[in-house]
């Protein structure tokens, strides 16, 4: 139990980060590289409205969002729910992990790779970009933890990368030759590289899979719902990351599986 609490107060503070860490990318990802680093590190929080900065008690994750009613101290403008739903959403994927790994290095990978996958759709839901300086390095981490083995032997990791670029970009070209239209973008390639790397090119099938048929049940509920048009793009990020949720959670043969029972 005290694990868990741990992980979830863990989660809560890395949560604060990754909200903070998805507002600022986007807007900085043009400027100079260390002037990115500076503005990562020692840029202040303040408020998005007045921009009045923030004293380290109105930072406390979720709870000084409650405590405040969800508006700024100063101006009294409504804060974005997006920074308690991803303090949350970052504890609940890190308990998630932390409860089906163990309290372990094994938990620790899994939660971390969560928590990165959380970054990566959250910039890309607001921005529909998904940034080099996230999935470049998620790439790198998943070929170095195969090295030795942890998900998948180096082989089937670095075909996992190669495969998951080239099916996808196959996929793209395909789309835009008969529809003059771009379906997705280079961004999407690059994410399931990562995917691949992290898990083997015997993964990709389900990541996409799952991928594809999440991001058409959201696209039909949203028309349905009337908040999308049918020409509407939609980011695909959140989608593939769910994928490798499954994907670390169930292992690659959970799809088969699950056709095989209602076969």
């Amino acid at each position: 139990m005290s694990e868990l609490f741990i992980t979830g107060l863990l989660g809560l503070v890395l949560g604060s980060f990754i909200s903070m860490l998805s507002w600022r990318l986007p807007r900085i990802m043009f400027h100079p590289a260390d002037e990115q680093l500076k503005a990562i590190s020692l840029g202040g929080s303040h408020c998005p409205k007045c921009e009045s900065p923030l004293a380290w008690y109105q930072l406390i994750p979720l709870f000084s969002w409650l405590v405040s009613l969800g508006r700024c101290q100063t101006c009294k403008q409504p804060i974005s729910w997006r920074y308690p739903l991803i303090e949350i959403s970052a504890t609940a994927l890190a308990l998630l992990a932390i409860w089906q790994f163990g309290f372990n290095m094994s938990g620790l990978i899994g939660a971390l790779f969560l928590l990165w996958l959380l970054t990566i759709s959250v910039i890309d839901l607001e921005h529909h970009l998904i940034l080099d300086n996230l999935s470049l390095p998620l790439l790198w981490v998943g070929l170095l933890l195969n090295t030795l083995g942890h998900f998948t032997d180096p082989q089937q990791a670095i075909l996992g990368a190669v495969f998951g670029y080239g099916i996808l970009w196959l996929i793209y070209q395909i789309h835009f030759r008969l529809t003059d239209k771009h379906g997705m973008g280079y961004g999407d390639f690059k994410l399931t590289a990562a995917l691949g790397a992290w898990f083997g090119v015997s993964a990709l099938p389900q990541i996409i899979v799952v991928a594809a048929i999440s991001s058409l049940v959201i696209a039909i509920l949203l028309i349905m719902t009337r908040k999308q048009a049918w020409q509407s793009h939609m980011a695909f990020g959140p989608f593939l990351a769910i994928g490798g949720a499954v994907q670390l959670f169930a292992g690659e043969q959970a799809l088969i599986e699950w056709v095989l029972k209602f076969a």
